[in-house]
């Protein structure tokens, strides 16, 4: 680290400085290093600045150990980044009150750009979980990295989904590196690290809090291009994680349920107040690949096309009805000829994508993949 980097997370360090008040003092100052070479009375002159805590700024270099911090980090393989770094994540600069500093285990890819978070309440039911994991699992195959939280519940369901899948997944924590929240998830943590990353805003040695736990959420959101809430109650993380996702000007999606469920109730209130609704993961794909935020699923993630007399029945049917309009058929046209459920067909559709057979087009409309 520079002598910036180091000052950045110097600062960071200090107890009640937060996004905002990082921002300020540097944009004070001019520089992190400026900060921690001021007087506590320059401090003071920053707004809403304590005075107590404008001592803590001013003594920081002499009291904060930046150097134990850095090598506690390397000795577990996190890296840390601030947000001057060229690996810190180029979509969390857009936040209002992007994280000063992130801790990574594992490794954030240029594919990550094309991420999508799905959470839910940690209390899920079968048929939440069964949904999270038909979701996770869509996206993973698609090279859609999935984002979620590693609470228990839905959340587990994603990263676990999604790795069974041979796809990416990243979670963001609500502690540091050294804890572990919830305990159960341990092992899991280290499959997620070899799988995608583990990221926090979190000092090392941070606890998990109550408080920490919607802050990370803008993270969540800020990573994803769309947000997907599965099961939550009225007043939940995933719906505090779906309102960030749409002040970031990102889409949200929810998948309905059980009108008898009290983990319906959060998706259906996004529902009445304008998300979108998302009753396949194709809902999703499609809207990302109309919006310019997914092309046509990657090469290396299709497999090489696959002889037709290896598909069922149903796949060689679909096949021909497309095969037999040169121009593409519509969804609408494909649910009227085929007789499938609209679930059902939707991964149908996304298995023959992934095969390499046919490609799918804005408006969900579908053509036969060309051969390479």
């Amino acid at each position: 680290m520079d002598f910036e980097q180091r000052a950045i997370l110097t600062i960071h360090l200090i107890p009640e400085i937060g996004p905002r008040r990082m921002q300020r003092l540097i944009g004070h100052f001019g520089s992190a290093v400026a900060v921690l070479k001021a007087t506590a009375a320059e401090v003071r002159g920053v707004e809403e600045i304590p005075t107590d805590l404008a001592a803590r700024i001013a003594f920081a270099a002499r009291d904060i150990d930046v150097d134990g911090e850095i090598a506690a980090a390397d000795k577990i393989g996190a890296r840390i980044f601030t947000f001057i770094d060229a690996g810190y994540p180029a979509q969390l600069k857009n936040l209002s009150d992007f994280p000063s500093v992130i801790y990574v285990l594992g490794s954030i890819e240029s594919c990550d750009a094309l991420g999508v978070a799905v959470v839910g309440t940690r209390r899920s039911t079968p048929y939440g979980r069964t949904v999270a994991a038909q979701f996770a699992g869509a996206f993973a195959r698609g090279g859609i990295t999935t984002i979620s939280g590693l609470a228990r519940g839905i959340d587990t369901e994603v990263h676990q989904s999604s790795i069974d899948a041979g796809g990416r997944t990243i979670a963001v924590l609500g502690n540091g590196f050294n804890h572990h929240y919830p305990p159960e998830n341990k092992h899991l943590e280290e499959k997620i690290a070899a799988h995608g990353a583990l990221v926090t805003e979190f000092s090392l040695g941070s606890f998990p809090d109550r408080i920490h736990f919607p802050l990370r959420n803008r993270i969540i959101s800020g990573l994803s291009c769309a947000t997907v809430v599965v099961e939550a109650g009225i007043k939940s993380g995933a719906l505090i994680t779906a309102r960030y996702a749409a002040d970031q000007g990102k889409d949200v999606f929810a998948v309905p349920g059980p009108i008898s469920s009290e983990y319906s109730k959060g998706p259906h209130y996004l529902l009445k107040s304008g998300a979108r609704l998302a009753e396949t993961p194709e809902d999703v794909i499609e809207e990302l690949r109309a919006s310019g935020e997914l092309f046509p699923v990657p090469r290396r993630f299709r497999e090489k096309a696959v002889p037709l007399e290896s598909l069922d029945e149903q796949g060689k049917k679909l096949l021909a009805l497309i095969d037999a309009e040169f121009n593409g058929v519509s969804i609408d046209y494909l649910t009227e000829s085929c007789g499938l459920l609209s679930g059902d067909l939707a991964q149908q559709l996304l298995d023959l994508e992934l095969k390499g057979l046919i490609r799918g087009l804005p408006g969900k409309m579908y053509v036969r993949q060309a051969e390479n």
